[in-house]
């Protein structure tokens, strides 16, 4: 099993709270290896959530020891406005929000466009497109995240 996978089933089961585990990555940077753990919250992660979630979790990733003793740094932060939408509760969170949608291949002369989302469901995502309601297949859909007005 992978660095990632390994930690992020162990520490799945302290996240009982408002704070939701969404991702865990093992990744290499300039200064080494990372373990980051991304995490969301309605109304934002705070400083204060990050440093609750990495003394909550660093033991028990310690005593997992995923890495066998070769050396990283513990990164816990908020998921983030640029990353996609993987879970139910947050196409919840952005549903009637704006969204960046990609898809595979080109529908109607476009691959990207922005609209709003209306939903998910098991197999389809349903989104408003100039007053005009769509859905695609999830498995159509390369990413979502949520839109960003400069």
């Amino acid at each position: 099993m992978k660095v990632a996978d390994l930690v992020f089933e162990n520490i799945k089961p302290l996240f009982k709270g408002d704070i939701r585990l969404v991702e865990v990555e093992y990744v290499k940077r300039n200064d080494g290896m990372h373990l980051v753990v991304y995490i969301d919250k309605d109304g934002g992660v705070s400083i204060d959530d990050c440093v609750e979630i990495n003394n909550l979790i660093d033991p028990i990733i310690e005593d997992l020891n995923p890495t066998y003793d070769e050396r990283y740094c513990l990164d816990v932060s908020s998921y983030g406005l640029d990353k996609p939408l993987k879970y139910d509760w947050q196409f919840k969170k952005y549903t009637n929000e704006k969204v960046d949608v990609k898809l595979y291949k080109k529908v109607d002369g476009k691959k990207e466009f922005v609209a709003t989302l209306l939903g998910k469901d098991e197999q389809k995502a349903y989104f408003n497109l100039d007053n005009q309601n769509l859905s695609f297949n999830l498995s159509d859909i390369a990413y979502i995240i949520p839109h960003i007005d400069f």
